[in-house]
């Protein structure tokens, strides 16, 4: 089964959480990032590690980059663990568009499984 999500996130000066991925771990998405604001927005997925966030990736990378206005970019978030974290900020603000897919088993006739516990 595919489960895919889209949505809106404002990014504020401030850093801040974008949005969170939590399930039984592992997670194995595919999440597009969109930047439909004005600013560039600097972000970073994280993912909860021993009861601390940590850094999925280094910088210049998919997983820890910056996206230009009017850029999109497509990553594989790949984590043994039960929570991701996509955080950033923009100066100036932004808008970042962002979608979700995931892959889950369904036994037949089982229940359609969400994106969250």
């Amino acid at each position: 089964m595919v489960t895919t999500i889209t949505d809106s996130q404002v990014v504020a000066e401030a850093q801040q959480t974008l949005f969170t991925i939590i399930q039984a771990a592992p997670i194995d998405a595919s999440v597009i990032i969109q930047n439909v604001g004005v600013n560039t927005i600097n972000y970073y997925f994280q993912e909860w590690v021993g009861g601390v966030w940590q850094d999925l990736g280094a910088i210049g990378t998919p997983l820890n980059n910056t996206l230009q206005p009017s850029q999109t970019v497509q990553v594989l978030v790949d984590s043994s663990n039960p929570k991701v974290q996509l955080v950033g900020n923009a100066s100036g603000g932004a808008l970042l568009v962002f979608t979700v897919t995931r892959f889950f088993d369904r036994d037949s006739g089982g229940p359609v499984p969400l994106m969250n516990l």
